[in-house]
């Protein structure tokens, strides 16, 4: 074989330290010592090795720092050698120059395929051996000082995520630890990273009903969940004095109007159910439709409403909705994350795969979530991009029967209390906190307040939209028909001495810690035909509230040709 250029000689003086240990690998032995001559001059330890078998076995006990591989040797060849060392250097790099009297460029192709870095062609000169060590030397100080500082990242990147999840079970257990009837509901969450943005919060009515908070925050990680806490604190505190649904939802709007900035915001699943399970109050503001199972086939609840901290205050209409429920409907609700999770190379979503395939298998009474799940994971593919919540709720009379709250003392005299709204002021809701708090004559009753602000709110809403407006509920029969509906009733509210509604109330204690309390809600309407039977179909979006009043009260009354309302509740 062809011999290094003898004519450029090595300097005299080696090198005073050592710039690491280089394997020389050719089977001529005179070719071998020369350039470990050379390198010995240059500061280098040498090994050497006359075969590719003897190459690898050196180079898997030595600690080597360069490699001189020649190409043509018997037995295994500088290319096959070079690939199981480059196999076995892992995240070093470590340089392979190929010593080669091949010039073609077929063969110089081949040393860079076989994971060559450089080459020297044979004879070679020792200036040129020199500059293309230093080159290597570069190349493998660059990369060390890279991966010094990778390991110093990593190391970082390990402790942050350390960090932050701790943070997230210190996050979930001031959110988590106080939500009520946790084992009457079924859920599912899957974060899309450590922190999620999605929130799961529920909760004993004073009345012993329960209500539910689902809500999804815009993005995901720590930045969509720092609205977590504020939501869970209003959310507990509210629910547990009585407060109705829509205080509870501008309360939420009003904060996080106040804490997230303009680009973020919280869509959200309001679900207060009645102590017996039959009576469901729900409002959808940003949401996936949810699905409700029932005897006459699946209920779709849209979404009807901006989700809150887009708009303070919110807008009038933004009220809940009634459904009547049976024992045995069940009832699914999610965020985005899970209809858009993707579940193929083309991009198509778990929406359009498979998620229609379940509910139409979903059978009356039976639970769907272990289906769901299993859909899901047979279908997707990847890591999902955005937070999973999957709530499903079976209703029935005894799944939601609340613990007895302690009972404070009631008033020992009865006491009335009467207003009249007119014109402008019709649209204000009356509000039974705001009402009779500062009076004091909610003392010993906080616990029936959420159950009587809800029947105020019919009687009054009746009145205002239907007596004195005169709507028609079937508006709101069309797919554009809550817009329309609500667009109108502003427009009449707006015209010029639209009527009047007085509202009055009267308490009288009962022995123990009963009571009962009159309310009487009449208006200037025309009245309506109070004998026509009730309609209570649940795929209409109204009708229900009259027949929540009914189910309330241990009487309902009506006068002056349906104009006038008097009802009772008692405890």
């Amino acid at each position: 074989m062809n011999t290094p250029d003898t004519q450029a000689q090595p300097d005299k003086v080696a090198a005073a330290t050592s710039r690491g240990k280089a394997l020389v690998v050719d089977d001529e032995p005179t070719n071998c010592r020369l350039l470990t001559q050379m390198l010995l001059r240059e500061g280098f330890d040498t090994v050497e090795a006359h075969n590719g078998e003897e190459a690898i076995a050196k180079f898997d006990t030595e600690h080597v720092d360069i490699v001189f591989m020649d190409v043509m040797m018997p037995g295994m060849d500088g290319f096959e050698a070079t690939r199981i060392i480059k196999a076995r250097t892992g995240s070093q790099f470590v340089p392979v120059i190929f010593l080669t009297a091949l010039r073609d460029e077929k063969s110089l192709i081949q040393c860079t395929e076989a994971g060559g870095d450089d080459f020297l062609s044979k004879p070679f000169s020792f200036g040129i051996l020199k500059a293309r060590i230093r080159a290597m030397e570069r190349v493998r100080n660059l990369q060390r000082a890279v991966a010094r500082k990778n390991e110093a990242l990593s190391a970082l990147i390990e402790k942050d995520q350390e960090e932050q999840k701790l943070a997230e079970r210190l996050l979930s257990r001031a959110v988590n630890t106080r939500n009520a009837a946790t084992g009457r509901y079924h859920h599912v969450q899957r974060p899309a990273t450590t922190f999620s943005g999605d929130l799961v919060l529920s909760q004993y009515l004073p009345d012993g009903g329960l209500r539910i908070l689902i809500a999804d925050f815009t993005g995901h990680g720590l930045a969509a969940a720092i609205g977590a806490m504020p939501v869970s604190d209003i959310f507990h505190t509210m629910t547990l004095k009585g407060a109705d649904d829509e205080r509870v939802l501008s309360e939420i709007n009003r904060k996080l109007y106040q804490l997230l900035p303009a680009d973020r915001f919280m869509a959200a699943w309001l679900i207060s159910i009645s102590h017996t399970g039959t009576t469901l109050r729900w409002w959808n503001g940003g949401m996936p439709s949810g699905w409700m199972q029932t005897r006459h086939g699946l209920v779709e609840l849209g979404s009807h409403s901006l989700p809150l901290g887009i708009m303070h205050p919110l807008p009038e209409q933004e009220h809940a909705n009634y459904l009547q429920a049976e024992p045995t409907d069940r009832l699914l609700l999610m965020s985005d994350g899970l209809l858009e999770t993707g579940t193929n190379p083309d991009g198509k979503m778990f929406e359009d795969t498979g998620f229609q395939k379940v509910l139409d298998c979903w059978s009356y009474g039976e639970p769907v979530m272990e289906s769901l799940i299993q859909s899901l994971d047979d279908l997707r593919s990847g890591d999902p991009l955005d937070d999973i919540t999957i709530v499903e709720i079976p209703l029935g009379s005894s799944e939601y029967t609340g613990p007895q709250l302690p009972k404070a003392a009631l008033q020992q005299s009865g006491w009335e209390w009467s207003i009249e709204l007119a014109d402008a002021r019709l649209d204000a809701l009356p509000l039974l906190e705001e009402m009779l708090g500062p009076l004091g004559l909610l003392e010993g009753m906080h616990n029936h307040a959420g159950a009587l602000q809800t029947i105020i709110t019919e009687l009054y809403t009746n009145a205002l939209e239907h007596g004195v407006l005169k709507l028609e509920s079937k508006m709101k029969s069309t797919p554009d028909g809550f817009e329309l509906y609500y667009r109108e009733r502003e427009r009449r509210l707006a015209m010029p001495t639209p009527g009047w509604i007085k509202l009055s109330l009267s308490y009288q204690p009962s022995s123990g810690h009963g009571g009962r309390i009159r309310i009487m809600v009449r208006d200037s309407g025309s009245g309506f035909n109070d004998q026509q039977p009730e309609q209570t179909d649940a795929s209409q979006p109204w009708g229900r509230g009259i027949k929540l009043v009914r189910d309330l009260c241990e009487s309902v009354h009506y006068g002056h040709d349906g104009a006038e309302v008097v009802v009772t509740y008692a405890w």
